[in-house]
């Protein structure tokens, strides 16, 4: 089906910027002067409870508006942030302070998107293969992972962290028009 191809390459490609941003967390921070102790806190505490939150969330405003709609204002939310990040590293002005606040905010919309994008690759399964349909959909997600945070720390070795992030940030950013096509139910905005 052509809207299960379109899944794929949303799921491919959308999540790019967070999980180039994840991936790079840690380091970037620590290159920021962060302690490992703050670091340490930072993903066990805000960062957990930014991302459930977010997701729980996600979850309830993606049912109200729409998968669609919700999905993209999620992705246009984290690109923002990501990008934000990028910008301030270029222009010198990534502080510990600015990068933790950030990044903390980023978290609660990579839970918004993660419920949000979860529900709408529900949406797209034939009830005869949902099984197979979702989690080729999730393996998708999965490489999305990979091969983000692979580029991410290639891009960052070779011209930095702001280049990194707003290279993938405009990756998440192509894959926005993909959710016109992705029209899963009546209730899609």
């Amino acid at each position: 089906m052509r809207r299960t191809w379109l899944g794929l390459a949303f799921a491919l490609t959308s999540a790019a910027a967070f999980e180039a941003a994840g991936a790079l967390a840690g380091p970037y921070l620590i290159d920021r002067q962060v302690s490992s102790e703050t670091v340490g806190f930072f993903f066990a505490v805000p960062v957990v409870v930014a991302t459930l939150l977010g997701g729980l969330l996600g979850g309830r405003l993606s049912d109200r508006w729409g998968r669609a709609k919700a999905v993209g204002l999620f992705l246009t939310g984290f690109v923002t942030l990501v990008a934000a990040l990028g910008l301030a590293e270029q222009t010198g002005l990534a502080s510990a302070r600015v990068a933790l606040t950030l990044l903390t905010v980023l978290y609660l919309f990579i839970g918004l998107f993660t419920a949000a994008s979860y529900a709408l690759f529900m949406d797209l399964t034939d009830p005869q293969v949902g099984g197979t349909q979702f989690s080729t959909f999730m393996a998708a997600t999965n490489a999305c992972e990979s091969w983000a945070g692979w580029t991410g720390g290639q891009l960052a070795a070779r011209a930095g962290y702001g280049v990194s992030l707003l290279a993938l940030s405009a990756v998440s950013l192509l894959s926005l028009p993909l959710l016109r096509w992705l029209n899963t139910n009546k209730n899609q905005a």
